[in-house]
């Protein structure tokens, strides 16, 4: 008999493909059930016993009236009766859900992060507006990304989708340059398979802390303390080694909670 190996996952990919995509509890789909039975059930009732009742009682009621009422009524069983049949799950399959953090990967190059590297996440435009309030602009983000690849992580970035925007504000190029990925390369001096624009409407915090979730040896670059994320990511968020903020202290840029190798100097 041959022996079942499990493997366990190497890439993020890997990884990713166990999570299983959250479903409503079975108490929220129970109580939404209920609702929608207790309410076709009064609806049908009131349908039927408004024209005894009506009959009954003769002319206290108005017959427009009465009819008016048992339209009202018949329209509203109607719209719970659709309602009910729209937010029914359907008896075809559906297709497995793609994590986020895979599914709006651009470069798609997520999927094939190795969990066994140690990564700097950087919250990418939260660093750029530092370095913005400082004079520096994009020169932070750009000498500590490149002094934590000199000493062997692995460098992922995101971006919020604004930040295009941001730089043409600040006059980082020409208004009428075309947006594109090698423009983020040449102002923030990183590589194509370390930028994540995340889409428009979302945050990249999300992003980020999602992988600090599923990469077990990684920090996040960033000012942000996250607080309106602690009850979400409790594990990610413990501690004080999860984040390391960025500071400017005697002509140097220095990461809160980790010694740099070589000192990160301004000219």
């Amino acid at each position: 008999m041959n022996d079942i190996i499990k493997h366990e996952p190497i890439t993020l990919g890997d990884k990713l493909a166990s999570v299983k995509p959250s479903k409503p509890g079975f108490f929220g789909a129970w109580l939404l059930n209920t609702l929608y039975t207790v309410l076709n059930f009064c609806l049908l009732t009131a349908i039927s016993v408004l024209p005894l009742w009506w009959f009954l009682t003769g002319p206290d009621m108005d017959r427009n009236i009465m009819l008016a009422l048992l339209a009202a009524l018949i329209t509203l069983w109607l719209l719970v009766y659709r309602l009910r049949r729209a937010t029914k799950p359907g008896k075809k399959a559906t297709p497995p859900k793609v994590y986020s953090l895979l599914a709006n990967d651009r470069q798609n190059f997520m999927r094939d992060l190795r969990l066994d590297a140690k990564t700097a996440i950087f919250d990418g435009s939260n660093i750029y507006h530092f370095g913005h309030d400082n004079g520096l602009d994009a020169q932070p983000l750009g000498l500590i990304a490149h002094q934590l690849r000199a000493e062997g992580y692995r460098i992922v970035c995101f971006f919020d989708a604004n930040i295009f925007y941001t730089l043409n504000k600040h006059g980082a190029f020409p208004s009428d340059q075309q947006h594109s990925l090698a423009l983020l390369e040449d102002i923030f001096g990183l590589q194509t398979d370390e930028i994540y624009v995340v889409p428009s409407g979302a945050q990249a915090d999300k992003y980020v802390l999602d992988s600090l979730k599923y990469l077990p040896i990684s920090f996040a670059v960033t000012n942000d303390k996250f607080r309106d994320y602690a009850k979400k990511y409790p594990t990610v968020m413990k501690g004080n080694q999860w984040r390391k903020g960025v500071v400017i202290s005697k002509n140097q840029i220095k990461l809160l909670q980790h010694r740099l190798q070589n000192p990160i100097r301004l000219n």
